[in-house]
């Protein structure tokens, strides 16, 4: 055997070793964000989530009624990763507001986007729409040259394939990868590869203007195609809410822009929305008073990243009971005089 053919066979031994051992002792839980996914349902450690006939994240929408219809976008949030079906917050919704359908139309790493929602909304004939809108959904617009980096361009190549394929299969893997996504965003980078524009707002404002009026577009054309009402909750990440969380963050070498732990981000977002005139309201609220130790209402580590971003079922049900007050209720969704079918 050359001295190149004992180099691989040693290397692949020690690469097999570390998979073994990682798998026997390691307490990284690799399938927390992958789960299971067959036809109809997708399983995971925080629970279940069906996937309707027409390939979202819920059970079958009844379209034969004449209850008003709620359409809930969004991405992985809106998805419930952190809560699993049933304890997410148009779950919750529709318990506290069963008089309307409440129905989930969310993909995981899916920004809103105006012809997805129109065809939601003449397709599934929706009468209002909430927008949960993540921080890290502040994008720069398309054409900007911020929006073109190389991970983002990786992520489409083979390379995206094979880390999509390696990631929750592999513990070795997914442990290197893990090590390299904390080091990125202690860089301040966010998981598609763009700088976390959210952290650090007064340096992007006009990015942040850029994603209100990219929003507010998008439900104003809606309105043009049979949508009635609609709002945009903004969702705040662990370390708004939590100063036990934003302490052990900092101690873990994340940053962030003074102000950013009292809302700045959401303060410049609800400024743009309100001159737009979109209906907005800051789901910071829903935690005011919460003396919240981390990971108790945000997922924090629980899988193979640092996640200050998706509520646990716990948070789920302090933003339900905060948004299901008559007075949000109204605001947000509810049909005004008249609008009722």
């Amino acid at each position: 055997m050359t001295v190149l053919g004992v180099f691989l066979v040693a290397t692949a031994l020690m690469l097999l070793l570390l998979e073994l051992g990682l798998r026997t002792f390691g307490s990284l839980n690799i399938h927390y964000y992958t789960g299971t996914k067959t036809p109809g349902l997708h399983q995971y450690p925080y629970g279940e989530i069906p996937i309707n006939a027409d390939g979202y994240p819920d059970e079958e929408f009844v379209r034969t009624g004449t209850k008003w219809r709620v359409g809930y976008v969004g991405d992985s949030v809106t998805y419930g990763v952190g809560a699993g079906y049933g304890y997410r917050l148009p779950d919750l919704l529709q318990k506290a507001y069963p008089q309307y359908d409440h129905w989930v139309f969310a993909n995981v790493g899916e920004l809103l986007d105006q012809k997805n929602l129109i065809g939601q909304v003449e397709r599934f004939r929706l009468n209002a729409v909430v927008y949960l809108m993540n921080l890290n959904d502040i994008m720069p617009d398309a054409g900007d040259a911020q929006a073109s980096t190389w991970i983002t361009r990786t992520r489409a190549t083979w390379l995206g394939s094979l880390d999509n394929f390696l990631r929750g299969r592999s513990y070795l893997f997914t442990s290197v990868r893990l090590g390299l996504k904390n080091t990125l965003q202690r860089l301040g980078y966010e998981q598609h590869g763009l700088p976390a524009f959210e952290l650090f707002p007064r340096a992007n404002g006009p990015i942040i203007e850029a994603t209100a009026r990219r929003v507010a577009s998008a439900l104003t054309t809606a309105t043009g195609h049979g949508l009635l009402r609609s709002c945009v909750l903004i969702l705040p990440y662990e370390m708004q809410v939590s100063r036990d969380a934003a302490r052990r963050y900092r101690d873990l070498g994340f940053k962030w822009e003074a102000g950013f732990e009292e809302g700045s981000t959401q303060a410049a977002l609800v400024a743009a929305f309100e001159r737009l005139g979109v209906t907005v309201l800051d789901g910071r609220e829903a935690f005011t008073g919460s003396d919240l130790k981390i990971g108790e209402a945000f997922v924090y580590d629980r899988g193979d990243k640092i996640d200050w971003n998706h509520p646990t079922r716990a948070g789920h049900a302090l933003l339900a009971a905060w948004l299901s007050q008559p007075d949000r209720v109204e605001k947000c969704f509810a049909p005004t005089r008249g609008q009722l079918p």
